[in-house]
């Protein structure tokens, strides 16, 4: 072809663009579009496809040779890529081992201990393999949106163990085992690393909490059986592998699958693999297949290939609306029209057939809630400070700022308030005036002595030891504490005032440790002579 001239090549090119270079672009998207067709139809002929098998294969080089595509999807090469891709990823995998060097052990040390123990630990158990399953789906599915329903529906049954830990917990406080109960209880929720965008911080928090019952039965066991000592090694060993696991694989959140499908989608799919599972172990009465994998991408020419009437009868949108608005008077000729018998405000005794309900909203999962649907509080900076020499303020401690026990001398006029505090230790020596607790969690607090009393408000996982004199203990709004008296408190006629509390235990001094006692929550009432009496509801047993 002889060369072209300045003329005949501004012909050629519009707006700046070849049109030869257009046409040959058009021409090799057009193969390509082929090709891509060609082998998902050859494809789900001969077996189904990931998600991920699927872009793999679209992401190879492309051919315009129909016969090479088609001829690719036979060959063992090509099929044997196929099949690793449709395997299951590695951290699932991996997450399977953890569970069995891990998870089983302490379910069978914890059978070994006690049937209520085995039974918790079976829950933990199953609540891993429920998010073994999830871990599954995460691999061909991408991240979902802020606020997915769908997420909350798939750690659901998650969570649902984790209840059933804490109900079990409940069920069983008088049980020798309570201690190992609580250990399980307090280290459930750890399961919650899935929703959490810092997973590394998020696993030795639940460990701290665990740890503190734990070290209970170490005390209580430590030279009577060791067969304690090594269920509490085992259990605290499961945080070190799983934070060991999340390191490794998940670090800054879930390795969600950006070319998977959407959470909804792959539940859809997962229901469906259940249920055709179901369908194949009752038929034949053997072990099930697994579950299909997800659908392949729709073909690209399904939509050329339809008929028109077909898209033009299920055609709706604004377009819709505007065709029957412009309908006029015959608009409502469609319309049934409704019986005087029909209506429910001219017959009041329809509205008692059938009431409408307003749908529940699903709830929540409480353990498992994710972190980035909350609105993140300021940081503020710890404080332990001695104000207009009388009180001492002891604020915004955690258990990463504060490494050592807080240790304060106080005198007879000093107060002292503690707020806002999490996971830390604090020792208060001498004989002070006041101490108030206010919105603290998995604090511990020691006093020797005091004038006044202690006040406990909005605190969570409390714990206070008396070692001398303090004659008012007083509860409000808590949960989940414990109270250790000392004898001279008991000699001293101390008292102790809840209300709005759950779950509160004063423990006092035997000869060889302490005895638990459980404060009673729930109240009898009766009107006798005119007046309300009130007593404790006592429960057999």
């Amino acid at each position: 072809m002889p060369p072209q001239g300045p003329a005949e090549e501004n012909q050629l090119n519009v707006q700046g663009y070849n049109i030869v270079t257009i046409l040959k672009r058009l021409e090799a998207a057009t193969c390509r579009l082929e090709d891509i067709t060609i082998f998902q139809e050859e494809a789900n002929k001969a077996k189904p496809l990931t998600r991920d098998a699927v872009s793999d294969a679209l992401s190879a080089p492309s051919s315009t040779n129909i016969s090479e595509s088609t001829s690719a999807i036979t060959d063992p090469p090509a099929a044997k890529a196929l099949s690793e891709a449709s395997a299951p990823a590695k951290f699932v995998t991996v997450f399977d081992e953890f569970i069995k060097s891990n998870i089983v052990p302490f379910v069978d040390l914890s059978n070994a201990i006690d049937a209520i123990v085995g039974s918790a630990a079976q829950e933990l158990h199953d609540a891993f393999v429920e998010q073994a399953k999830f871990l599954g789906i995460v691999a061909h599915t991408k991240k979902p949106a802020l606020g997915d329903q769908n997420l909350n529906n798939a750690v659901a049954p998650i969570n649902a163990r984790i209840e059933a830990i804490t109900t079990l917990k409940d069920q069983n406080r008088r049980s020798n085992f309570f201690n190992h109960l609580n250990t399980i209880s307090e280290g459930a929720p750890v399961l919650g690393w899935i929703v959490s965008d810092t997973p590394l911080s998020y696993i030795p928090e639940f460990k701290d909490s665990a740890q503190f019952w734990s070290n209970r039965v170490m005390k209580e066991y430590k030279d009577k059986d060791n067969k304690h000592v090594d269920w509490v090694k085992a259990f605290l060993s499961i945080f070190d592998g799983l934070r060991a696991y999340v390191k490794e694989y998940h670090s800054t959140g879930l390795a969600w699958n950006p070319r998977g499908a959407t959470l909804g989608e792959s539940l859809a799919a997962a229901l469906a693999g259940a249920t055709d599972t179901k369908k194949a172990a009752s038929s034949s009465g053997g072990a099930a297949p697994p579950p299909p994998p997800p659908a392949p991408p729709a073909n690209l020419f399904d939509d050329v290939e339809k008929p028109k009437e077909a898209t033009s009868s299920s055609s709706g949108g604004l377009k819709a609306v505007f065709n029957d608005l412009n309908k006029g008077e015959n608009i409502t000729a469609g319309l049934k029209k409704v019986d005087k018998s029909q209506m429910t405000h001219k017959n009041p005794s329809l509205r008692q057939q059938g009431v409408i309900k307003k749908p529940t909203p699903p709830k929540k999962p409480t353990s498992l809630s994710s972190p980035s649907g909350t609105v993140k509080k300021t940081v503020k900076p710890p404080r332990v400070e001695l104000v207009d020499g009388a009180k001492w303020i002891v604020e915004n401690l955690t258990a990463e700022n504060t490494k050592e026990p807080v240790v304060i001398d106080a005198e007879m006029q000093h107060s002292v308030f503690i707020g806002n505090t999490d996971s830390v230790t604090i020792q208060i020596n001498g004989k002070g005036n006041a101490v108030s607790l206010s919105e603290t969690k998995n604090t511990g607090v020691v006093v020797h002595s005091l004038i006044s009393g202690i006040d406990v408000i909005k605190s969570v996982k409390f714990g206070l030891q008396v070692t001398g004199v303090v004659p008012l203990i007083t509860i409000d709004k808590s949960d989940e504490g414990n109270i250790y008296l000392s004898q001279e408190s008991i000699d001293n006629d101390s008292s102790v005032v809840t209300s709005n509390t759950t779950a509160v235990n004063i423990n006092v001094p035997t000869e060889e440790d302490y005895n638990e006692l459980p404060v009673p929550e729930q109240l009898q009432h009766f009107f006798r002579n005119g007046k309300l009496v009130s007593e404790v509801v006592e429960h057999a047993g």
